[in-house]
């Protein structure tokens, strides 16, 4: 059964866990009151410049797949370092310090995920650690797969199914040239995977695969 999760309802779904971790017996406040009571007023800045600022929902939102586990992990690992640091809210440095140890955790559920289908899983992981980058096309993918395959290091020959698993499993996504928007299943479930569009790596497995 594919469970669909927008905004709305995730937001409803952590003001409720978070009302409940304040208060078992107490009423269930709004979304901006609960994440408010545990969450600081900051943002954090994006891009390469860093002109780019978006609030602290949205920064944990780029490296969730919209699952209701990733937010609550997330939270979970940011909520542990804010003990740790003595603070009484998580502020953005913690949401960003946090961001390393949430993309291992993305990987490992991914992995357990895909394995069955992609049993070499790991070793493309490896391959997509070696090109290093967030974006780039199809042939520098194949042509780096197909060296692993000579080599032995990955069994599965056929390179067209293994971005079609990676794009299902919201691995990778696509980015129209000149477009400065990816599109990922994870998204919207109906999108196909473009052979003749660049790839894009999903942001929360940046730090895992080692992605600068």
């Amino acid at each position: 059964i594919a469970l669909e999760w927008d905004e709305p309802k995730l937001k409803a779904m952590l003001a409720y866990r978070i009302s409940k971790a304040i208060d078992e017996n107490g009423i269930i406040l709004s979304f901006q009151e609960a994440w408010m009571r545990i969450f600081s007023n900051q943002t954090i800045s994006l891009g390469g410049n860093n002109r780019k600022k978006i609030d602290l929902f949205n920064y944990i939102t780029l490296s969730t797949q919209l699952r209701p586990r990733d937010y609550i992990k997330y939270i979970q690992v940011c909520a542990e370092k804010t003990l740790l640091d003595e603070d009484t809210k998580i502020t953005a440095r913690t949401v960003k310090q946090v961001d390393k140890g949430f993309s291992n955790y993305m990987k490992e559920e991914i992995l357990d995920e895909i394995h069955a289908q992609l049993p070499d899983i790991n070793e493309i992981f490896s391959i997509i650690s070696q090109i290093r980058k967030w974006n780039f096309t199809i042939k520098e993918f194949k042509d780096t797969y197909m060296k692993y395959h000579k080599q032995g290091t990955v069994k599965n020959g056929n390179v067209d199914y293994v971005l079609q698993m990676l794009f299902d499993f919201s691995i990778i996504g696509n980015r129209p040239k000149n477009r400065s928007i990816s599109f990922f299943r994870y998204i919207n479930p109906e999108a196909r995977f473009n052979f003749n569009e660049n790839i894009v790596v999903h942001r929360g497995l940046f730090k895992a695969l080692q992605i600068l």
